[in-house]
């Protein structure tokens, strides 16, 4: 019988009853009392219960699915989950289904008994009520602040840019950063157009801003002085960066600018995959229109380096070739239908090991959380530790299941029949470039494909 250990502790609870090497303990104890040998461990250190995404929980569940698991044990109920809902989903949805027995050790819960199925649905309903009551409590308290006090009721690392965020939630004013949002606002007015704000303030000496932050900068009506709470704008305790008036001229310059672009296709099919072999700078699009002798006029899409189309961004200029959009597409549409036969792409090469990686982080955390048990290890920097021990898994367990479909997919569409690209609509064509593409580089001479595998 192969059996999976469940252990979850949020950051507050690594003392008493909660913490991981405890429940590690008493379940490892639980396993040899009954001659049960074959066992794997599942630990989320530093994770809610309030919800299902843990990367530990999400590797149990495919291991689940996968045949690869028998039963499951957890030391207390609400260590799987504190949600009534997710709790019962996980046994009525997950275990049962694929004949996974369940046992919770403080509660003394086997899902073999009908009596033991009834007893989960109760006591996950008293864990789901102990959370609930206290998010009620805290955006309770939350609310009030916004709308009574006008505070900032986010963290202070989400504190708006233009504001520092103090204790309570107070928002003062950055002066260094005020002078860039007002001309931000200012030369948004009068310029009309988000690069050109970019371009114009990079020359300035300001930081550059992307174009999804300076999009969302441009609606923030914390800048008019207002605070918000569930989607409800307050009146804020706050010092106003601009006017009211300017942020309206700014909101009618962004609605003219959505009625002018808004609805038309663009050709994204190989954004952020191009990039120059001499400087190493991404390849992008652009059009060049001529007027012929006809008096008539023609088009050219084409790719440059951005190096050599934007010099004065740069301390020097780079002179990579310039490519034609069209022959660079036949090139590559062509190299993808012919992997078939090319071998382009090796589909006996092994992934990485992800299952590997992934224990010797779960071993990492289990030496944190036992040093910190011997008070050889403070809470803060365990904190610290841990959230970038689990930033680590779960990127893991995300390229882990992303290579597994995309080797799939890719094995699916070689097997079958890869699609003519030419006759393939923009989003198909952007859909297996993605699939089958990591990288292109342009060289003077040629192209070189870095594939997916």
């Amino acid at each position: 019988m192969k059996v999976a250990l469940y252990s979850r502790v949020s950051t507050e609870q690594q003392i008493d009853n909660y913490s991981i090497p405890l429940q590690r303990e008493r379940l490892e104890a639980f396993c040899t009392s009954k001659g049960w040998t074959h066992t794997q461990e599942y630990i989320d250190a530093g994770y809610s219960g309030s919800n299902l995404n843990r990367p530990a929980l999400q590797q149990l569940q495919k291991d689940i699915k996968n045949k690869k698991i028998n039963m499951v044990i957890v030391y207390r109920l609400d260590r799987l989950s504190r949600s009534q809902r997710d709790t019962l989903y996980l046994i009525e949805e997950v275990f049962l289904p694929h004949e996974v027995e369940f046992i919770s050790l403080s509660e003394t819960i086997d899902t073999t008994t009908a009596f033991g199925r009834a007893a989960i649905g109760v006591l996950s309903v008293f864990a789901q009520l102990e959370r609930e009551t206290i998010l009620e409590r805290l955006r309770s308290c939350h609310h009030k602040m916004v709308r009574e006090e006008g505070l900032w009721s986010g963290g202070s690392a989400t504190a708006p840019y233009g504001y520092t965020r103090l204790a309570r939630g107070e928002l003062v004013v950055n002066e260094e950063e005020r002078k860039h949002i007002v001309r931000i606002f200012e030369d948004y007015v009068k310029l009309k157009s988000y690069t050109k704000v970019q371009d114009q303030l990079e020359k300035e000496g300001f930081t550059r801003i992307k174009v999804k932050r300076l999009v969302h900068l441009l609606q923030n009506r914390v800048y008019i002085g207002e605070v918000s709470f569930a989607g409800e704008w307050y009146k804020g305790a706050h010092e106003p960066i601009i006017s009211v008036e300017l942020f309206n001229q700014a909101q009618q310059v962004r609605e003219n600018h959505r009625g002018k672009n808004y609805g038309k296709v663009k050709n994204k099919v190989f954004t952020g995959k191009v990039f120059c072999a001499r400087c190493g700078e991404e390849y992008r699009s652009y059009s060049h229109t001529d007027k012929l002798a006809t008096g008539e006029k023609a088009t050219y899409h084409y790719l440059i380096c951005n190096r050599r189309k934007k010099p004065s961004h740069y301390e020097s200029k780079c002179f990579n070739r310039t490519i034609r959009r069209d022959e660079f597409e036949k090139e590559i549409f062509n190299r993808i239908k012919n992997l078939e036969t090319s071998g382009e792409i090796d589909l006996s090469h092994s992934p990485m090991n992800y299952i590997k990686q992934i224990k010797r982080i779960d071993k990492k955390i289990n030496k944190l959380l036992d040093l910190y048990m011997d008070d050889r290890l403070s809470k803060t920097s365990l904190d610290v530790k841990l959230a970038d021990l689990n930033t680590q898994k779960e990127t893991l367990l995300a390229q882990a299941e992303e290579t597994e479909y995309e080797q799939s997919k890719i094995e699916q569409f070689i097997k079958n029949g890869i699609p003519n690209l030419f006759e393939c609509d923009i989003e198909m064509q952007t859909a297996i470039v993605d699939l089958f593409i990591n990288k292109i580089v342009i060289t003077e001479d040629g192209l070189q494909i870095t594939w997916n595998q």
